[in-house]
């Protein structure tokens, strides 16, 4: 599944994942990686795997500062799909029928869900997904072909009024339908479901992008009260005509249940898990949690711990404070982030060259290569500023502002690398185009000059303003006026003293171009909150102008059809351009190299709502004594492989 990723969500088929890239954690145990910062490093086998000591409980700070999970059932609206709440949470209890991306490498781990591999009809229109028959829900249950139909119906009965990020509405100009609309029919059994499509598609997105954001639910949650009155969803089929009014009520009660943080620890309801743990506390106050081993778990990989305690820091002072004290109090973490100011410089020949906590018992460890794209995010549909942002020639000015590498040299310490355009460079196995190579994002503070200068702005004052409104060439733009100002607010994560260095730097860079950003910190939970799309409904999605929430993660085919097609879930941004939603419908119907290609060209030379930033490697301080070798390429945490070794 892609997300936002605090970046947001892997969407779902690409997620959202957090701004500071919750990264891959190593211990000392670990192997050591080499290489540029931009290279994938090597994943421990098992064979080199220390001894495990089973057993213990583990204290993992959470990331980044100021953040904590607030949504439980995996069936989140767009503003709840993220990182946090989906790979660093719900994946603990409740896992995708396919899971992506173990180890930082770009390939779907069939050991890892409750689905084994599929298989296709001759004609490619149908999938047989085959469910393992000793997953079973902690109930006693097993998992079922009716437990993902459960999560289809709902996906398609509950799916407006943004009550789901995992939803794309049908391209009919582009000719391709999204889950579930694509859906012809299900055949479903205790062993299997099969699933039928209206046409051939790309099969590589069906499994690693569809069918990873599906998470099967148990039948348990077809209930529409406390009493447990038992709801119709799960039992329908996708064509039934009572399917939205079977699937409200359980949608309503489910809805309300996971957003009441207080009772995600107590209510009956989340305790029925599938995977590797249960959720034994929330302190929804501090947003302090921890999980426990799931004594009932059917899968491959059962946990070596038997707890996992998640800490909350709410500045990334608070969070190095406690690793300065040691990792061998009673207290202290195993696994925690060094603040941008007290990195060491990247050494790819010896992490541990200039170690600060070498005398408080952590190794230096390297996170994950995300298969992500890094950015700040403009809002087309803002009330004060959008027709400004819809200018294709201001936002390229705004890239050409936006000093990647200089930021990765300087508070990032050389652990970073940029985000070049659309589809990431990193972890290496994604199609490149040589169109998108060649336009790959740049420094240019001339270029953002030239250009605004070139369309009628008057840059002898900042903010600049608008001298020769009109749509011809050297004019302004449509919507533009006459005396209108070139300036904008952008919001970021409090907290991070490496993006209030960055960010201060990009402000001062753009007054050379005439234009005024006006640069505002809040929580990261807050961010998450405005962060919505614009509507009659909605009006406060009209306000915002621009947010630093992060980036997106995506699944095994980096393609935004569920970040920036026309109605996309997760497009909040007032971002329509039908060739672009035909040029990303060719990459889900075909893994022909070409589609690939033309869609990165066409990105590259058009106005998205999106400013590229640099994606962060974050150094990971890792309490010597401890292994973790289970960090995926989509920001998740998979604490079922870490253990002690002493």
């Amino acid at each position: 599944m892609a997300v936002s990723n605090t970046r947001r969500l892997v969407a779902m088929a690409g997620v959202i994942a957090v701004v500071a890239t919750a990264a891959a954690c190593g211990g000392s145990s670990k192997s050591k990686s080499s290489g540029d910062v931009t290279q994938a490093g090597p994943t421990t086998s098992a064979s080199s795997a220390p001894p495990a000591k089973s057993g213990g409980t583990a204290r993992i700070a959470e990331w980044p500062p100021g953040s904590s999970p607030n949504a439980i059932w995996p069936y989140m609206s767009s503003n709840q799909l993220s990182t946090q709440n989906a790979t660093q949470f719900q994946f603990f209890f409740y896992r995708p029928l396919y899971f992506v991306g173990l180890n930082d490498k770009l390939a779907v781990n069939y050991d890892m869900g409750p689905a084994d591999k599929p298989t296709w009809s001759s004609d490619g229109l149908t999938i047989t997904v085959p469910m393992k028959s000793s997953w079973v829900w902690s109930n006693g249950e097993k998992v079922t072909g009716q437990d993902v139909e459960f999560w289809l119906n709902m996906l398609k009965a509950e799916h407006d009024d943004n009550k789901s990020g995992y939803y794309t509405p049908p391209n009919e100009a582009a000719g391709v339908k999204y889950l579930p609309d694509n859906i012809v029919k299900t055949q479903v059994s205790d062993s299997s479901i099969s699933i039928t499509f209206d046409q051939q598609y790309n099969q590589d997105y069906i499994v690693g992008n569809a069918l990873q954001q599906v998470t099967p639910m148990p039948l348990a949650w077809d209930v529409t009260d406390d009493k447990g009155t038992k709801g119709k969803c799960s039992s329908d089929t996708l064509d039934s005509p009572t399917l939205k009014a079977d699937c409200d009520p359980v949608w309503k009660y489910l809805s309300n249940a996971s957003n009441d943080v207080k009772s995600f620890a107590t209510n009956p309801l989340w305790q029925i898990s599938d995977g590797p743990w249960q959720l034994k506390d929330f302190n929804a106050t501090s947003g302090a949690y921890s999980i426990k081993k799931n004594p009932k778990f059917g899968g491959e990989h059962a946990a070596y711990l038997d707890e996992v305690d998640f800490v909350p820091f709410q500045s990334v002072d608070a969070e190095w404070t406690s690793l300065k004290a040691g990792s061998s109090g009673a207290n202290a973490l195993q696994i925690g982030v060094i603040p941008s100011t007290d990195t060491p410089q990247y050494n790819k020949d010896n992490l541990q060259a200039g170690n600060p906590l070498a005398s408080a018992g952590y190794d230096v460890e390297k996170g994950a290569l995300l298969d992500s794209i890094g950015y700040y995010q403009l809002n087309f549909s803002s009330t004060a500023h959008g027709k400004l942002f819809k200018q294709p020639y201001f936002t390229k000015a705004l890239q050409d502002e936006m000093d990647q590498q200089g930021a990765i040299n300087g508070p990032y310490k050389g652990w970073g690398y940029p985000t070049t355009g659309v589809v990431p460079s990193q972890p290496a196995g994604n199609i490149l185009s040589p169109e998108a190579v060649s336009a790959a994002a740049k420094y240019d503070p001339n270029e953002a000059k030239t250009l605004m200068q070139a369309h009628g702005w008057d840059i002898s004052t900042t903010p600049a303003t608008c001298k020769s409104p009109g749509t011809a060439d050297n004019q302004c733009g449509a919507g533009i006026n006459a005396g209108d100002k070139a300036e904008f607010t952008l919001e970021y994560p409090s907290a991070h003293p490496a993006f209030d260095t960055q960010l201060a730097a990009y402000k001062e860079a753009a007054k050379g171009a005439g234009i005024s950003i006006n640069i505002v910190t809040k929580t990261q939970n807050t961010l998450s909150s405005e962060l919505s799309a614009c509507s009659p409904s909605n009006p406060a999605g009209c306000q915002w102008d621009a947010i630093l929430y992060g980036g997106w993660v995506f699944s095994l085919q980096p393609t935004a059809d569920s970040l920036l097609t026309t109605g996309a879930g997760s497009n909040i941004y007032g971002f329509s351009d039908p060739k672009f939603d035909a040029a990303v419908a060719k990459t889900v119907k075909s893994n022909d190299k070409q589609a690939w290609y033309d869609y990165e060209a066409y990105a590259a030379s058009i106005s998205l709502p999106l400013v590229w930033m640099e994606n962060q490697v974050w150094p990971w301080a890792v309490a010597k004594g401890f292994h973790d070798s289970g960090q995926d390429a989509f920001q998740g945490f998979e604490p079922e492989f870490w253990y002690y070794t002493k």
